[in-house]
């Protein structure tokens, strides 16, 4: 049976529409182009998960001089993000840090880098971990201060649907909505309400992405379903235009 679900906040996770790089700005060393004429290099993103790398590479090879182990190839380490998820901490910053500034708002203290790392895979030294608990920090400051959505059909029924997709035994909907908790309302009601403000960001930015990268959404609540995280309320980076195909399919 599906019940209603305690939902879980995020703010990463790509997957879903993603805008084109204009035929007049296909840099190929241009990961993202921002509204307000600012890039995302792709040496920014590489420089972040190359950090990650060259730290876990070292740790292991320090492991096998210390166990005495003979040099030997060894396929390569496992980064546990890829840089398509840089890019998304580095997007999702600078549309929260917009509403934060427009708000009159600072970054919350916490969760910290130290929790982050604590409850994931990550080193509190990356700065992947520290773009990452920032995404965190500036969601819990927002949340509170923007007006919460009417909980409509139109928005609650594509959370039951994503949250019962291959469940055959899914409980009813009109029942999945009678069920949730006065916590879960409140969750996707802040959420839906800080979309609604992103989206209107995100309009007016016109961000355009690299297709390498993939495709890229501000993901504000998910819940866990299975073995991973199922986005709920979600916001694609791209604006208005998110749903075209992009202007140039290939920058390489």
């Amino acid at each position: 049976m599906l019940h209603a679900r305690r939902l879980a906040s995020t703010v990463v996770v790509a997957a879903l529409a993603v805008g084109g790089l204009s035929a007049c700005r296909a840099e190929p060393d241009v990961a993202a182009y921002l509204g307000d004429g600012k890039t995302i290099t792709e040496q920014r993103v590489e420089g972040v998960y190359d950090e990650a790398r060259d730290e876990l590479s070292s740790a292991r090879e320090q492991q096998q001089q210390q166990a005495g182990a003979s040099p030997q190839a060894v396929p390569p380490v496992q980064v546990p993000f890829k840089q398509k998820d840089v890019l998304n901490a580095l997007l999702t910053i600078d549309v929260l840090e917009k509403a934060a500034a427009a708000k009159g708002v600072q970054a919350a203290a916490e969760p910290t880098v130290e929790q982050v790392a604590q409850g994931s895979s990550y080193s509190p030294n990356w700065e992947y971990t520290k773009l990452y608990t920032r995404t965190f920090q500036l969601r819990a400051a927002l949340l509170p201060k923007v007006t919460p959505a009417e909980l409509t059909d139109a928005d609650l029924r594509p959370v039951y649907d994503r949250l019962s997709a291959g469940a055959p035994d899914a409980t009813p909907y009109e029942q999945f909505k009678s069920q949730l908790s006065d916590a879960n309302k409140k969750a996707l009601q802040q959420s839906l309400g800080l979309r609604n403000e992103l989206a209107k960001i995100l309009a007016d930015d016109d961000v355009k992405l690299n297709p390498r990268y993939g495709d890229q959404q501000l993901v504000l609540l998910s819940a866990q379903a299975g073995t991973g995280d199922v986005p709920l309320v979600a916001v694609p980076f791209g604006g208005a235009d998110a749903s075209r195909a992009p202007f140039v399919t290939d920058v390489s």
